[in-house]
């Protein structure tokens, strides 16, 4: 395991070696905790060396799982390997799907939602700071299976996250969506100390 400690609230957490070089958030304060790439890393870079019995407090794993519900503070981009499929904005007007001419609500317009492919579900974390908005986090998450965008037509919002199977890595084009996303809803310093994705 490598062990490391969180930069915002300092709690020290654990992560399995497959997850190096990735990043996770902290189950305490819910903020981007990076995983060292190896464990070299000196133990005031925020990694806590193996040799260390492990506390109680370092037992803690980070959170790299699906969220159980989709947060306020947050975007969700739904997307294939090329385009962006879906959105949510906690906007009131719930998943919008793509369609020809623009995005309309997916409880509205069933037969619009692809039912084939693989998709991923994009998480873009918005953390309000005194008189601005940084990028603070952008996890992307597997959504396999057939018709798993049907989802998005129930009432529960929530629903869509029930399909999701695990973390994944995002490509160069749906990074390129991320970014077109965070553009077109925010102003230009939101990119001010962002977390690299």
């Amino acid at each position: 395991m490598i062990r490391i400690q969180c930069p915002q609230c300092h709690e020290r957490l654990k992560a399995p070696p497959t997850l190096a070089g990735k990043k996770g958030r902290c189950p305490e304060c819910n903020g981007v905790v990076p995983i060292p790439d190896e464990l070299s890393q000196l133990p005031e870079q925020g990694v806590v060396e193996n040799s260390q019995a492990p506390s109680e407090t370092a037992s803690r794993g980070l959170a790299l799982e699906a969220p159980e519900t989709l947060r306020r503070n947050c975007h969700y981009l739904i997307c294939n390997s090329r385009e962006m499929v879906a959105r949510w904005d906690d906007d009131g007007k719930g998943w919008m799907i793509r369609i020809k001419d623009g995005f309309v609500k997916a409880i509205q317009n069933p037969k619009q939602i692809p039912s084939m492919g693989n998709y991923i579900l994009i998480e873009i974390q918005i953390t309000s700071a005194d008189t601005h908005q940084q990028l603070t986090g952008v996890q992307g998450f597997s959504l396999p299976g057939d018709f798993v965008l049907n989802k998005l037509t129930k009432k529960n919002e929530n629903a869509i996250l029930e399909g999701v199977e695990g973390t994944t890595d995002l490509n160069d084009r749906q990074r390129a969506l991320v970014r077109q996303r965070i553009n077109a809803k925010y102003l230009p310093n939101i990119w001010d100390d962002a977390v690299d994705f």
